[in-house]
C-alpha cells in the first residue's frame, strides 16, 4: 500500500546584465588605480548545461589621476574567488591596447579561494606562469595615455555553484603606483566585487525524487489502534539543486475528491471499507483528509554542483488501519511536488534543506 510521488521540475529565468571594474583605494584618498566598464554584449550561463561555458569580454579602463599632475603609472591586479562557488573559473586577458604596455597576456589571472596568490607590490614585480596577474604600464602625462582596453576570455565550468544574478562579480587584489605631482606613492588593496563581468547566471533548477514509493507495507493485520505507528521510510526525499531561490509545493492530483486517502488502484469510491486515510509530513508541515491545502514554501537557493543539494524529506503516517478494509493488492494515491525557480533577488530567507520532518 503506497503513495506515488511525482516531481515536476527543470526551468530557468534569464536576466539582463552589465559590467564594471574599479581598482582604486576607497578607505584613503584614491591616488592611484583604474576604473572602467565593459563594452561586451551580455551573455547567459546556465550552470546545468552539460559542458562548460566560454565568452569574451572587453573592458575599457581609465586610470585614476591625483591632484597636481599626479598620475597612475602602473597597476598590477588579479582576481580571486571568495569561496568554493567559483572553483574552476578562468579569466585570461588575450590582448590589450594602451599607450604604454601590458604584461601578463595569456595568463589566467583568476585564483580559486584557497589557491596561493602572487605578490603584486612593489609594482616593479612582473607576472609569470608562477605569478599570474595583469600588469598595466601607463606612459605619458596626457589624455591619450589615460586609458587601456583589455580583452578577456572567461571560462566557467559545468555545475559552477554561482548565485543567480545579472552579472558575475569577482574580488580584485591590486597594487598601484604614481608618478608626478610630488613624491611617487604606492598603494595596495583588496576590493570586493570589483570586476563585474556581463554574464547572466540564470535562475535555474533541477529536482527529482530520491528513494522508493512511500510504501506503508502490508496493512491487513494493522488495527486502527496501531495505525499511527505505521510510517513510510524517513529516507525518502525530494532533491533540489538551484542557482537561485525557488518555490515548492506538495498536494494531491488535481480533481482528487478524496485527498490523503488510499483507495484500490487510486479509484474514487464512497465505500469506507475501501478507504485508508493517512497524513503526509513535508517541509515541517502536515496534511491530512481534514487539512488538504497544498504545502507551499519559498526557499533560498539550494546551490549547484555534484555534491550540493537541498534534501526535502517526505513521510507518510497512517490514520486508519487495514484490518477491517476490503482486500486489494494496490491501495494507492498520487502526490504531486511542484518546484519552480524564482527570479534572482526574490526574498527567500528560508533554508528549506535544513527543515526536518
Amino acid at each position: 500500500m503506497s503513495l506515488l510521488p511525482t516531481v515536476l521540475s527543470r526551468a530557468l529565468f534569464a536576466l539582463a546584465a552589465g559590467a564594471s571594474l574599479s581598482l582604486a583605494t576607497g578607505a584613503q584618498a584614491a591616488t592611484c588605480g583604474i576604473v572602467g566598464s565593459a563594452t561586451a554584449t551580455s551573455v547567459t550561463y546556465d550552470p546545468f548545461e552539460t559542458t562548460g561555458f566560454t565568452t569574451n569580454v572587453t573592458l575599457s579602463l581609465a586610470r585614476v589621476n591625483g591632484a597636481g599632475g599626479q598620475k597612475t603609472d602602473i597597476v598590477n591586479f588579479y582576481l580571486k574567488g571568495r569561496d568554493a562557488d567559483s572553483v574552476g573559473t578562468t579569466v585570461t586577458p588575450t590582448s590589450a591596447v594602451v599607450a604604454g604596455s601590458v604584461e601578463g597576456i595569456g595568463l589566467d589571472i583568476f585564483y580559486d579561494y584557497n589557491e596561493a596568490t602572487p605578490a603584486v607590490s612593489p609594482t616593479s614585480v612582473s607576472p609569470s606562469s608562477a605569478a599570474r596577474f595583469l600588469k598595466v604600464n601607463f606612459t605619458g602625462n596626457n589624455r591619450d595615455s589615460d586609458t587601456v582596453v583589455v580583452n578577456f576570455t572567461v571560462t566557467l565550468p559545468r555545475n559552477l555553484n554561482a548565485t543567480a544574478a545579472s552579472e558575475l562579480p569577482f574580488d580584485a587584489w591590486f597594487g598601484c603606483s604614481t608618478t608626478g605631482g610630488g613624491s611617487p606613492t604606492q598603494q595596495t588593496g583588496t576590493l570586493a566585487n570589483a570586476i563585474r563581468m556581463p554574464i547572466n547566471i540564470v535562475s535555474a533548477l533541477r529536482a527529482s525524487f530520491v528513494g522508493t514509493s512511500l510504501d506503508f507495507g502490508e496493512l491487513a493485520q494493522v488495527a486502527n489502534a496501531q495505525a499511527s505507528t505505521v510510517k513510510t521510510s524517513a529516507s525518502n526525499y525530494v532533491r533540489v539543486q538551484s542557482s537561485g531561490p525557488y518555490q515548492v509545493s506538495l498536494g494531491v492530483m488535481a480533481g482528487d475528491g478524496q485527498p490523503y486517502t488510499l483507495t484500490p488502484n487510486g479509484a474514487s469510491t464512497t465505500d469506507s471499507t475501501q478507504q485508508i486515510r493517512y497524513s503526509v509530513r513535508f517541509l515541517g508541515q502536515t496534511r491530512s483528509p481534514t487539512a488538504t491545502t497544498a504545502i507551499t514554501q519559498t526557499c533560498a537557493r539550494a546551490g549547484v554542483g555534484d555534491a550540493v543539494e537541498d534534501r526535502l524529506p517526505v513521510q507518510g503516517t497512517l490514520i486508519d488501519g487495514g484490518s477491517t478494509k476490503a482486500i486489494s493488492p494496490n491501495y494507492i494515491e498520487n502526490l504531486v511536488v511542484t518546484i519552480s525557480p524564482l527570479v534572482a533577488g526574490t526574498a527567500a530567507p528560508t533554508d528549506c534543506g535544513s527543515i526536518p520532518l
